[in-house]
């Protein structure tokens, strides 16, 4: 937690977004600094343990793999340079990335097989290392390297049981001492691997946070209208049919009902053309708050499109959604929104329909119903409530009822 602090300090004091978000060629620098770890911590440490006890190495094999480790630091570093000077007039380097993501493969893979520790701290190395590089690298290479990668794994380990094929060639002598304890040198390259892991699962952690937070928020944007913050038209559908269902279910109580309650808002083309559309902006996120400050919290309040929006109010009688439409109604009259000094006045005309009905079956029903209300409301005056007509009701009856009965809500 106090690292995370830290980091995120450095970051704003210093300007550093996070690195998903850098030009390719920035997030191959990075992942080409981290897997310099790899041949300089393991390098460095053979190359002590081969001059303070070489009696326990295989040295027929110490100088070629210093070689291979200090030829794979000098080039990845030769590299991170080059791609200093590139980046001022590229933002990819694909022979960079390729040599990154294959390098590490081959010096960790080498390594672990030669210590005959692949099934632990190899395969660690690398799954940890494909977390990593898949963030800031490209995904399809990574998919290829994991096809090469796991086979050979399954074949070293098969070795293992072959005794022809000696096991750890690196080593001479085991550093397991007679007593059961390992050899200091052993621990202290434990130690060093211990090191490493800890900062590549801290990486990963931090990596697996930005994928999530990146996930939370394309599944967001999937479900919540931008400027408002209310549900989207698909969003709101979909609730609308799990309710319809929960309805339709035997278990559920025969009493039970979802209203639905379409809203347009009056008169929104001439506020956009007199006012302007930012104008019409504020007026949609004004009348969306008014909407959700007066929701219960099991309702679904969604922006059905343009000015147009709508409600679910399940186990909600059509009487009872016919009040909270009339309540609505009353709050968006009142409401006055200020735009650059202007007094814009709000009203909206109101549709309530309600599941189930004898014409009502599915949520498309529900939705025609209650728009077919709300266009009676537009055509006879605006800034009204009207009810859906039942079938065996007149739709002039229904409006008259719904307009008589609105009049005696109290305020």
């Amino acid at each position: 937690m106090v690292t995370e602090k830290l980091i995120g300090i450095i970051s704003k004091m210093y300007n550093i977004s996070n690195p998903m978000d850098w030009p390719a060629i920035d997030r191959f620098i990075l992942l080409a600094s981290l897997v310099l770890f790899v041949p300089v911590g393991f390098g460095g440490m053979l190359l002590a343990t081969n001059m303070a006890a070489p009696q326990y190495l295989n040295q027929s094999l110490v100088p070629y793999l210093l070689t291979l480790y200090a030829a794979h630091a000098i080039i990845l570093s030769a590299l991170i340079l080059e791609a200093f000077r590139k980046r001022k007039n590229t933002n990819d380097w694909p022979a960079f990335e390729n040599f990154i993501i294959g390098s590490y493969i081959l010096v960790v893979m080498l390594s672990a097989y030669l210590t005959g520790t692949h099934f632990s701290e190899g395969l660690l190395l690398i799954f940890l290392g494909v977390n990593i590089t898949c963030t800031l690298a490209s995904v399809n290479k990574i998919r290829i390297c994991y096809w090469f990668v796991v086979p050979t794994l399954f074949v070293m380990g098969a070795t293992d049981f072959m005794p022809s094929v000696p096991y750890a060639q690196l080593l001479d002598q085991s550093p397991i001492a007679s007593s059961g304890r390992p050899m200091f040198g052993w621990l202290v390259l434990r130690a060093i691997i211990v090191t490493i892991l800890a900062f590549l699962i801290y990486l990963c952690i931090l990596a697996m946070k930005r994928w999530v937070e990146r996930e939370n928020l394309y599944q967001e944007m999937s479900m919540i209208d931008g400027l408002t913050r209310l549900s989207n038209r698909s969003s709101f559908i979909n609730r609308g049919m799990e309710e319809i269902e929960l309805v339709q279910r035997k278990h559920a109580p025969s009493n039970t009902s979802l209203a639905c309650i379409m809203i347009d808002l009056d008169h929104f083309k001439i506020i956009n053309d007199t006012w302007g559309h930012h104008a019409g902006d504020e007026v949609l996120v004004a009348a969306s708050k008014i909407m959700m400050d007066n929701s219960r919290k099991n309702d679904e309040v969604g922006r059905y499109g343009g000015e147009e929006f709508a409600i679910l109010l399940p186990g909600t009688s059509m009487k009872k959604a016919a009040y909270i439409a009339e309540s609505l109604r009353r709050k968006l009259e009142s409401t006055v929104v200020n735009v650059d000094g202007q007094t814009i006045k709000v009203t909206a005309s109101f549709g309530v329909a309600c599941y189930p009905s004898q014409d009502i079956q599915t949520m498309s029903d529900l939705l025609k119903t209650a728009d077919k209300a709300l266009y009676e409301a537009k055509e006879t005056g605006r800034n009204k409530v009207v009810i859906a007509c039942q079938p065996n009701e007149q739709p002039q009856k229904a409006v008259l009822q719904s307009i008589m009965m609105h009049k005696k809500i109290p305020t």
